[in-house]
Parts: structure tokens; C-alpha cells; sequence
């Protein structure tokens, strides 16, 4: 057992989760999509040990606390996969992934000590989850001039880094890209530590560059779990509110909210993998191009005009929930062309459409999450509370939440 450490001998990083409202799979092929923050975060815990598990060396221990999944590296191992591989200008993220899936061992095998046998499968969470962080944490402290751990700048046992997710893991609601947003942020502010620097206070959290630079690690890490990323999630991880949104550019608009945005997020408990989704729906553009091109375009008309109305300030409220329900129902249709749909995601739209609600899947699909529309009064309708109680009863997990008022990740 490690004993307490003091309170600056700890860090907390965390980053939200998000929805996309429009713009899933369409986004990919350089349309727009809106996507917001949610009430459900990602956490990455830094705390300086003061005793070894394994006395006398000093470990670094990585313990993914939702897989669950617990790697340790004696730290003058770590120090050597620091000085040995280079992430940040050889091993690109492309490269690692090619890696990471070819059979054989996990490809930083030699620096971990005692390691599961679970690394050895190219499908596991593990070999995954630990490979990325791995991979982000020598990228990041490679980038910032750091090749040798000092002793003194961590416990006396070394370090432990425990990530937590609220979201369920595939689940389309960015819980990959809130976890890489605390990992690039939390390497960075080891990379600090490690040459006694201050940790991010407020004035470095908000400096474009700095957020700029945990965007592109970020992003290096979702190309490790996604091959293909958008870029929308961990745009929404590391800043937050809601905005539209372009591959390759980046953020082109933020969203102006003239009235909340209310929805129940419904989990179908059924896991995917977003990279096999945007190979499917790669797939029926290959072999379809002329009808799922322009349905594709349809989708990104679709954004801007959801925009338009989540902007307006001209017609009556439930003019605009009505025409934004009208809008959810055309966009979950198009999705449905492109074969991302799941049968539990249509028995969830069943029961959304059962009681007068409008709903659609949100993410990749096939699976994991969809939201269900909620208007500005909806705790007073009898009609939500036998939603509720339809989905709970159909085995569905809930939660309301209102989309795009959270910060991005958080330092304290």
C-alpha cells in the first residue's frame, strides 16, 4: 500500500464528453457537423508515490480504472523507452497503429514489466489503451525537450497515472477523445514538472498555443483508436460549447445558443468499433456514388439549417423544437442509408417515437448511444416520464443533460 502524498504531489485532469447533433459520418468526407460538450467527463490522476510497490525501485504504474487494466514500468525502464524510442519525429501515429495491430508482441514489450498476456491481442482494450499512452506520453515529453526522468521532480516510489471515464467505453460519446485530451494535457504538465516548471495555471490553460498543442496530440491518439478521425471530438474535449465543425479546418463557427438545448442521452449498452463504421460507410460510397454522395451533401445542408434555428431568435420556441425534432428525424433517416444503424438503436427510436419524441443515433453508430430531443418543459410532461420508464424497462441506460455549456478540459 502507497501511503498519502502531499496535495502538490497530485494532479487531476479532466475533459467532457460529446454529442453530435449533426454531421456524423458526413463530417468525415469534408462536411460540416455540430457537436457539443456533455455533462459526463474523462479524468487523468497524477500522484507522486512515496513508496515503491516493489521497494527499492521506483515504478511508474498506468491503471485504466474502466477497462480495468493495470501496467507498470520500473521507471529507469521508462527513462529507457524515453531515450530509445522516438515518437515524436520517427514512430509516427500511423505507423504505431500498423504496429499495434500486427500480430506478435506489443510493440513496447521490453519496457514493461511483467506484462499481461492480454497485450498480445491485437483486439484487446489493453494492448490499446496502454499502447496509445505509452505512445502520447513519450511524444509529448520528447516534444518538450525531456529524455531523462529526475528523481527528484517525482516520488521517492515513483509516479501512478489513473484514468476513469464516466461514458461508456464505443459508445459514441467521445469517451476515446475525452481520455487522450487528459492524457496529452496530463503528459504536458509532467513534462513541466519534470523541468521544474510550475503546473498550468488559468493564463496557461487559456493560451491558444497550449491548447493548440493538446488538440494535435489529441488527435495523434485518436488516429491511433479511430485510424481515421474527424477531429470533432477532441476539438469538443479540449474546448468545449458548441460549434460547427470541418475536417481538416478545424472549429469554423462557435454556436450562438439563444435557448438550451435539452436531450436524453439513451446508452444501448452495445459496444462497436468507430473505425469498422467509417469503413462501412466508406464502403457504400464506393460501390454507390451517385446516391450516397449527394445524401452526404444532404447532411451538410441539414447542419447549417439546424444552425439557423438553434440561432433564431425571431420564431416562437416550440416553432424551432419542433422544426430541430423535424430535423432529427430527416438526419437519423439519412444515417440509416449509410448501414450504421443497430437493432437496439431502432428499438430505442420506437419507443422515442411511441410517446411524440424525436430521436437519432449520435456518433458512429451501430451500437453505442442516441439522444432523444427534449423540450424547454419536459420534466413537467407525463409523456417524458413514460419514456423513462419505456427505456428503463427495454434495458436502456439515461441520462438528460443539455449540450454545449461545459468547459473543455480542466487543470486543478
Amino acid at each position: 500500500m502507497t501511503e498519502p502524498t502531499p496535495t502538490s504531489q497530485r494532479f487531476e485532469v479532466s475533459a467532457p464528453g460529446k454529442v453530435i447533433l449533426h454531421g456524423e459520418h458526413s463530417v468525415v468526407y469534408g462536411h460540416p457537423a455540430i457537436a457539443g460538450s456533455i455533462g459526463l467527463r474523462t479524468y487523468l490522476n497524477y500522484t507522486a508515490l512515496e513508496h515503491s510497490p516493489t521497494p527499492p525501485t521506483r515504478m511508474l504504474i498506468v491503471e485504466f480504472l474502466s477497462i480495468p487494466f493495470t501496467a507498470t514500468l520500473q521507471l529507469e525502464m521508462f527513462e529507457a523507452f524515453l531515450r530509445d524510442v522516438d515518437c515524436n519525429e520517427t514512430l509516427q501515429p500511423e505507423m504505431f497503429l500498423e504496429q499495434l495491430r500486427s500480430p506478435g508482441d506489443f510493440p513496447f514489450v521490453r519496457f514493461v514489466h511483467d506484462p499481461s498476456p492480454e497485450l498480445m491481442d491485437t483486439t484487446s482494450k489493453a494492448r490499446m489503451s496502454l499502447g496509445s499512452t505509452l505512445y502520447i506520453i513519450n511524444r509529448v515529453l520528447r516534444s518538450e525537450g525531456v529524455r531523462s526522468i529526475d528523481p527528484s521532480s517525482v516520488g521517492a516510489g515513483g509516479f501512478r497515472l489513473s484514468l476513469l471515464s464516466e461514458m461508456s467505453i464505443g459508445a459514441g460519446l467521445g469517451s476515446s477523445a475525452s481520455y487522450a485530451v487528459c492524457l496529452a494535457a496530463g503528459a504536458y504538465n509532467l513534462a513541466r514538472m519534470l523541468q521544474k516548471q510550475p503546473n498550468l495555471d488559468a493564463s496557461a490553460l487559456n493560451d491558444p498555443e497550449v491548447r493548440r498543442k493538446i488538440y494535435q496530440w489529441s488527435f495523434d491518439s485518436e488516429i491511433i483508436m479511430h485510424v481515421k478521425p474527424s477531429g470533432i471530438d477532441n476539438e469538443i474535449a479540449t474546448n468545449g460549447g458548441l460549434v460547427r465543425f470541418r475536417r481538416g479546418t478545424g472549429v469554423d463557427k462557435v454556436i450562438a445558443l439563444r435557448r438550451p438545448v435539452h436531450i436524453l442521452i439513451v446508452d444501448t449498452g452495445v459496444s462497436r468499433s468507430t473505425a469498422m463504421l467509417v469503413a462501412k460507410a466508406a464502403n457504400r460510397l464506393e460501390l454507390f456514388p451517385r446516391t450516397i454522395g449527394p445524401l452526404l451533401e444532404a447532411m451538410g445542408g441539414l447542419v447549417d439549417e439546424a444552425i439557423e434555428l438553434l440561432e433564431s431568435d425571431k420564431e416562437p420556441e416550440r416553432t424551432v423544437y419542433d422544426r430541430l425534432g423535424s430535423l432529427v428525424s430527416i438526419n437519423n433517416n439519412l444515417l440509416r442509408s449509410l448501414d450504421v444503424s443497430h437493432p437496439a438503436l431502432e428499438q430505442m427510436f420506437t419507443i422515442a417515437e411511441r410517446y411524440g419524441f424525436a430521436s437519432k443515433l449520435t456518433g458512429a453508430g451501430g451500437g453505442g448511444c442516441g439522444f432523444v430531443l427534449l423540450p424547454a418543459n419536459y420534466r413537467e410532461l407525463d409523456s417524458f416520464q413514460q419514456l423513462i420508464g419505456a427505456l428503463n424497462e427495454a434495458g436502456f441506460r439515461s441520462f438528460e443533460t443539455t449540450v454545449g455549456i461545459g468547459e473543455g478540459f480542466t487543470l486543478s
